[in-house]
């Protein structure tokens, strides 16, 4: 029986055969694929091979060949933090400590051995300490945070055995204790107290006292390929491996439930023949290196570097179900194995060589894949295309939809729901809401017939839209950037044409060259067009720009117990000082303040918003500000107006203000420069029952903000996200409007160059908010910055 060869031995190995690192990169795969639909990854990533979950669950720490730890936030369902480290030849073993606030790893930096473990802060990524041994193996820590197991691989000479040592270290002193010779770490039992090591040939498994060192028994009636204990720590599970026929030509596998007090086997549960072939590779593949038992003792899990999972039924040892991950393998046929439950027992996390892939443990369907980028950037998928990312994580994401290319962008609007994502991997379903697969083709769209010079201060812009299938939705025209017009009705009574239907539309022009894009959606806006862009030069003299503001403070409702207290003094603050420090800027000054309870009803905002289409030119500015409530319920964000008395969720929705309604009034305003201030909150008065609704389902604060930003084209600032309160009182403001004020009023003037312009103002909301309110209150508070379209200046500070 040769020596069990762990990830690293194997990686190590397949590097030398392949003689460079990037031969070990592998293209992940996404399960989005039904007929001519799909979403792909285009993209190689460096292969993963270890992965841990935390005490608590929250996180998942993951790492392979890449030299770099990913700290995933599952709560969140988002990458974290990458913590590079210094070792050539990738990662090899993981583990949290058992508080769940540092991490060790071990890093390879030779072929043959070579690494170094060291302790990490897992909030900060910081090293805290090195670790002595050159370990090559999994690790694990003992749960009072006493001792650190890890093995290290050995060559005596030519004609020896490779062998592992397995080195016990005191954490508090850092010293090595017990060195266990020619045994591999293979399980701890949940308690800590015992260790199982695996031996090489006839030396089969022993188990020792983790306080003592004593061996407590060995027994060498097989060779043992993987090993893990049960729950309750009263069994242990071990694989094995036969060769039969000539020279070892076939295999069989097979899994032992053995007593833990004695080593002794209980019972057989499983044994298949595995087809093999004459090559070593092969059949080391086919082993099940890997075995978890779930925390509720009632099934286990299988996995060989093939990249097969199985579930079994730990009781009789009949198979429950395969997991179906994508065909993910490096050079070699290899794809290590590795798989962890979550604490709560729910999900089930494996390594899928290209990402870490998350299933639901009773149904075994997929949850999400993991997937980090060697340049930092991440993604995390559910199979039905919804998906979250870093800020240019969905660059690697292609679309195909009817056997057609498209670019991510354009399912953007309808797929980026970090929300839904959060959703999946906290246990819920997605089955309610629409998938990739059902996505029909958006239309095509050019700009025909329309001048690229004008002398006018309009322009008609007429788009050619063709139908490919799946029907017309919303139009939407950018003017440098900006949304100009959003066409939700198609108002214009299209003109039939050989090449579908031609769509007209006036856009107010700015003075010299006019950037315009056209997107056209599909009937049920899930999917856009590619873009059809223009320049059109508009030979016109500038026009003084002017300052047009509709600032909304709504303190009283039709529901009393919704009553805010600072909303319309934190509305008249802002106005008054947007309208001080912006009057040298501009030609007038116009800010409209609304705070009665008749002024601030959902119609009383949007007769304002229609008044300022109309008043608002292409070079002015235009600032939206409310102080109000908010929430998100069912995929949309909506502003609490003043006539709201029930928040049933059913009546929100005919009572307050919708994000659609927002996004197709504010777009309609023809100016190229917009700021948007939300200083909406859900918590505290607005009700419980809204809070569960809003935590349970349809689009965070977060996301929704960001979805109305790219659709305006708008920076959007926004107090705070929906599971924490916009905090109040502070010097009699609101904290996140003090904020905005006292940025206005200079301190977000980074360039000292007399101006305070939008860009400034969200980076100022954007450091200053969090650290005041854990200043102040002890409290955190993010708030929600979306800087899109065009940065410019908005009061003079001097």
């Amino acid at each position: 029986m040769r020596a069990n060869i762990g990830w690293g031995i194997a990686l190590a190995l397949s590097m030398l055969v392949t003689g460079c690192v990037e031969m070990m990169a592998v293209t992940p795969q996404l399960g989005t694929r039904s007929g001519d639909r799909q979403v792909a990854v285009k993209s190689k990533v460096l292969a993963v091979g270890s992965l841990a979950y935390s005490p608590d669950g929250r996180q998942l720490i993951s790492s392979g060949v890449a030299p770099a730890i990913r700290v995933w936030d599952v709560a969140s369902a988002r990458g974290q933090l990458a913590i590079p480290i210094e070792a050539s030849y990738g990662v090899v073993g993981l583990a949290f400590a058992r508080d769940g606030k540092s991490l060790f790893a071990t890093g390879m930096t030779g072929l043959f051995g070579d690494s170094f473990t060291a302790q990490w802060d897992v909030e900060s990524g910081k090293k805290i300490r090195d670790i002595p041994g050159q370990f090559l193996s999994r690790l694990f820590t003992t749960p009072d945070g006493r001792y650190l197991f890890g093995s290290e691989f050995k060559i005596g000479n030519l004609f020896d055995v490779p062998y592992f040592n397995t080195l016990q270290v005191d954490l508090s002193s850092g010293a090595t204790i017990r060195t266990f010779r020619q045994l591999q770490i293979g399980a701890m039992s949940s308690d800590g107290r015992r260790i199982a090591l695996m031996g090489q040939g006839r030396k089969g498994l022993a188990l020792v006292d983790v306080q003592t060192g004593a061996q407590l028994w060995q027994v060498s009636d097989r060779g043992v390929d993987g090993v893990a204990f049960t729950p309750d720590g009263r069994h242990l599970l071990t694989s094995h491996s036969e060769y039969h026929g000539a020279l070892g030509s076939s295999m069989t596998i097979s899994v032992t439930l053995r007593d833990a007090s004695t080593g002794f086997p209980v019972k057989e549960l499983l044994r298949y023949d595995e087809p093999s072939t004459f090559l070593a590779s092969d059949k080391d593949n086919a082993q099940i290196k890997f075995l978890v038992a779930a925390p509720d003792g009632s099934r286990f899990v299988s996995g060989n570097n093939k990249g097969d999972y199985r579930m079994w039924n730990l009781a009789d040892g009949q198979l429950i179900l395969a997991l179906k991950r994508p065909d993910e393998k490096m050079i070699l046929d290899m794809s290590p194995a590795f798989a962890e439950f979550s604490p709560n027992g729910r999900l089930l996390a494996i390594t899928s060589a290209a990402s870490v892939r998350v299933f639901n443990a009773t149904s075994g369907e997929e949850v999400a894949a993991m997937i980090a980028f060697d340049d930092g950037e991440w993604l995390v998928s559910t199979p039905s295309g919804y998906y979250n990312a870093s800020d240019k994580g969905d660059q690697y994401l292609e679309v195909s939809v009817g056997g057609q290319p498209f670019s991510i962008a354009q399912l953007r609007e309808s797929f980026y729901r970090p929300d839904l994502v959060k959703v999946a991997l906290s246990g819920g379903t997605l089955s309610e809401f629409k998938r990739v697969a059902d996505i029909k083709p958006p239309p095509s769209v050019a700009i025909v017939e329309t001048p690229l010079a004008t002398d006018a201060r309009q322009v008609s812009v007429r788009l050619r839209v063709k139908d490919q299938g799946g029907g017309i939705g919303d139009v939407r025209l950018y003017r440098n950037g900006t949304a100009v017009v959003l066409d939700r009705n198609r108002t214009v009574s299209p003109e039939a044409g050989a090449e579908g239907v031609i769509l007209p539309y006036d856009i107010p022009l700015e003075p010299g060259p006019n950037a315009i894009r056209a997107i056209v959606f599909n009937a049920d806006n899930s999917m856009q067009s590619a873009d059809a862009a223009i320049s059109v030069q508009a030979n016109i003299v500038a026009r003084p720009p002017a300052m047009h503001a509709i600032v909304i403070g709504i303190k009283d409702f039709s529901n009393p117990r919704l009553a805010l207290k600072y909303t319309v003094s934190d509305a008249k603050l802002f106005a008054s000082t947007l309208g001080s420090k912006s009057r040298s800027l501009f030609s007038s000054v116009n800010v409209r303040t609304l705070v009665t309870p008749a002024d601030t009803t959902k119609t009383a905002i949007v007769a304002a918003l229609k008044q300022a289409q109309r008043d608002v030119g292409p070079d002015d500015l235009f600032v939206f500000y409310v102080a109000s409530h908010g929430t998100v319920d069912d995929g949309q964000y909506l502003l609490i107006t003043s006539n709201v008395g029930s928040t049933a969720s059913a009546r929100l929705k005919q009572d307050a203000l919708t994000q659609e309604a927002l996004k197709e009034l504010i777009s309609n305003i023809p100016a190229s420069k917009k700021l948007i201030v939300l200083d909406t909150c859900s918590a505290g008065q607005l009700g419980d029952a809204l809070q569960v609704a809003m935590l349970t389902r349809g689009m965070s604060d977060d996301t929704a903000m960001k979805v109305l930003s790219r659709a305006v084209g708008s920076t959007v600032l926004s107090a705070a996200t929906s599971v924490q309160e916009a905090l109040e009182g502070y010097k009699g403001q609101g904290l996140f409007t003090y904020v905005i004020v006292e940025g206005l009023n200079g301190a977000a003037d980074t360039d000292r160059d007399g101006f305070v312009k939008t860009l400034e103002l969200a980076d100022y909301v954007d450091n200053m908010v969090p650290e005041l309110a854990e200043k102040v209150f002890q409290h955190k508070q993010y708030p929600i910055v979306s800087p899109t379209g065009q940065g410019f200046p908005l009061v003079r500070t001097r």
